[in-house]
């Protein structure tokens, strides 16, 4: 794979002011991602004693012609100033400027930062050189495609630009690490053989006599202690936490506990385990990878779930490693990432569990299943990695995006085109250490709530083109919305809400919920579509600002429009005349084009075509006379697809 890592690049610009001798530094870090670019600015506290000096950032392709403007850069803190460039060209150079306003005078007013950056070049796989073929029943030294070896022994030959390809079948393994890193443009390749199904598998093949100890609870021996996957005919029991609490089913689902090497189980109905199919995870993972530059490619994992934070994949100060087309099918976690593991792509894979419908008390309640499909563990100081077009479903929460630390980390995180159904919590989390965290173009159905900021310390988050509808789904008493914000765990950083789609679906919800308690700095929202069977906005969280406007708020119920704390409004003119907020909103039925089979694209003839805020940086490419509201462009939609970037659509 030929790949262009974009490495910091710090930029110490020294600004005479007219004629006097004084100077002045400001550091500029450009992080270049396949379609995004992110930018920090770092100034010294004596350039803007009073906190009021705004950045303005231009950008253009290197060798182009204009400067173009991007999104303003955000204040987060003092000094910094951090934001990103978006629509871009994978494995383009580009200049950025950045123009400094101190209405203070200070010494950077009207001066310039200017810096050049690179993005990452989409993947490139290289031509096969030397091959080894493993299978479940290799042996011998050979790892040839008529004699294979065993995959461990295979994992010890494969050198930079080489290949294991791993044959049909089940290879009952785990908790393996790797003696080598690829190399750029040379990485080791771990792939299932094409048209052929390589499934690495967690559970214990051993086979197990159950005994029953009465009321419908049987025990056996396993062989590795404290299992925390146990499956029943696929799906996934309930670990209680005692056998009192799996006696008595405290939570009314199916369950086990695991004590050392002692399991119990109790099966629905009351079934004797004996006459089923039962899977006991005996491996914590599968891969530990401390290297860089290693692709997983068509694979299946599952099934790895024994003892505490287990996960398929995990990635501990590893970087530049690819996962595609890989299936992620019930694990305690598909892939972990932890310390300094910059750069990992995870792209095109499936992850799922076998958990929506289990009540939401049950997984709060010591389950420790709040993982998903993919995590990022605290500390992890890794930046610019990618997770895109992947689908992730029949979770509590689908994933997390962000680590609890450390404090300040600029993560340059991009997810985008992933589809996201059926969980019953949130559909992602960027909870936690989140800074110029990207999310664009996904979409998100069937879950309680599609995207949670709660909170995202330090900040900026980007939520762009995302589709979100029938939130409020699961086995829960809680109200659904496309967001959630509330935390009592801190300040927020900014947060921007741009061109998305919402549309609740199922009765009595509210297009949008804000809730207490919870705190941020700017919440800034434009061009989106908020649509409820209940209000269009209920905000018990009036205290907090809110910068709101050009936004679609629509009640399919005919009631109220709006609840603003304890104020009811029943149209948007009251809205507005009591907040300010919502100066250019509209109030209309969306006319979306076949909503009931998922199609949010608006219909010809929708009043909300052409009705946008033309946003420099977010939606320069739109058609018409003026940005969409929502998540998709209606004159492009039929001939572009979303992530194009944008100078191919001017």
């Amino acid at each position: 794979m030929k790949h262009s890592i974009c490495p910091f690049f710090l930029l110490f610009v020294y600004l005479l002011l007219g004629s006097t001798s004084i100077q002045a530094a400001a550091s500029l870090d450009l992080y270049g991602n396949f379609h995004t670019l992110g930018i920090t600015v770092t100034l010294d506290p004596a350039d803007d004693p009073e906190g009021d000096m705004a950045a303005q950032v231009e950008y253009r392709a290197s060798g182009s012609g204009t400067f173009r403007p991007g999104f303003p850069l955000s204040r987060v803190g003092n000094p910094r100033f951090i934001g990103s460039l978006f629509g871009l060209i994978p494995g383009t150079t580009y200049q950025v400027r950045v123009n400094f306003n101190d209405p203070g005078a200070g010494p950077l007013n009207g001066t310039t930062a200017i810096g050049t950056a690179a993005t990452r070049s989409e993947p490139v796989f290289p031509s096969l050189s030397k091959s080894y073929y493993v299978s479940p029943a290799g042996s011998g030294n050979d790892c040839s495609s008529s004699l294979p070896c065993s995959l461990d022994h295979g994992l010890t030959l494969a050198q930079p630009g080489e290949t294991i390809f791993l044959r049909s079948g089940a290879y009952f393994l785990g908790e393996m690490t790797l003696p080598r890193s690829g190399a750029p443009g040379a990485p080791i390749l771990i792939q299932g053989f094409p048209g052929e199904t390589a499934i690495l598998d967690g559970g214990d093949p051993s086979p197990f006599s159950w005994t029953a100890t009465g009321g419908g609870v049987y025990r056996t021996t396993v062989n590795v202690a404290d299992p925390h996957l146990v499956l029943v005919n696929g799906a996934r029991l309930y670990p209680y936490q005692s056998l009192a609490d799996l006696q008595n089913l405290i939570f009314g689902i199916p369950g086990f506990y695991a004590a050392g090497t002692a399991l119990y189980v109790r099966l629905a109905n009351n079934a004797d385990p004996n006459s089923v199919a039962m899977t006991v995870s005996r491996y914590n993972q599968a891969f530990l990878v401390q290297q860089n530059f290693v692709f997983f490619l068509n694979l299946t994992f599952r099934h790895y779930g024994q003892g505490p934070y287990a996960k398929a994949l995990y990635f501990s100060n590893g970087s530049d490693n690819l996962v595609q087309g890989c299936t992620f099918a019930v694990n305690d976690l598909g892939i972990g990432l932890k310390y300094g593991s910059h750069r990992n792509l995870i792209q095109d894979n499936t992850f799922y569990d076998t958990i929506f419908d289990w009540p939401w008390e049950s997984v709060k309640g010591g389950s420790e299943l709040e993982t998903g499909g993919i995590r990022f563990y605290d500390p992890a100081t890794g930046r610019g990695n990618v997770i895109r077009r992947n689908t992730f479903h029949d979770f509590f929460d689908g994933l997390g995006i962000c680590p609890g630390g450390p404090p300040d980390l600029v993560n340059e995180t991009d997810f985008y085109e992933n589809r996201v159904y059926r969980v019953g919590d949130d559909g992602v989390e960027t909870d936690g250490q989140c800074s110029n965290v990207r999310l664009w173009s996904n979409t998100f159905h069937d879950v309680l709530i599609g995207i949670s900021l709660a909170p995202v310390n330090t900040g900026p988050v980007y939520a762009l083109r995302n589709l979100i509808y029938r939130t409020g789904a699961g086995n829960t008493k809680y109200p659904g919305s496309p967001f959630k914000f509330n935390s009592g765990y801190g300040t927020s950083g900014p947060m921007y809400l741009f061109h998305n789609t919402a549309d609740a679906v199922l009765p009595d919800t509210n297009g949008l919920e804000i809730k207490t308690p919870g705190t941020w700095t700017r919440l800034y929202a434009r061009n989106n579509i908020w649509s409820g069977t209940a209000c269009a906005l209920y905000d018990y969280n009036t205290t907090q600002p809110l910068d709101w406007d050009y936004d679609n708020l629509w009640s399919s119920s005919g009631g109220n429009l709006i609840r603003w704390n304890n104020t009811l409004y029943a149209n948007l003119p009251s809205f507005t005349a009591a907040t300010g907020q919502e100066a250019h909103g509209l109030s209309l039925s969306p006319g979306f084009k076949d909503a009931g089979n998922g199609d949010y694209t608006l219909a010809p003839g929708s009043g909300l075509i052409d009705q946008g805020q033309v946003i420099p940086g977010i939606n320069d490419g739109y058609l018409g006379l003026g940005p969409d509201l929502g998540a998709f462009e209606s004159s492009l939609a039929t001939i572009y697809p979303l992530w194009l970037p944008l100078i191919f659509r001017q």
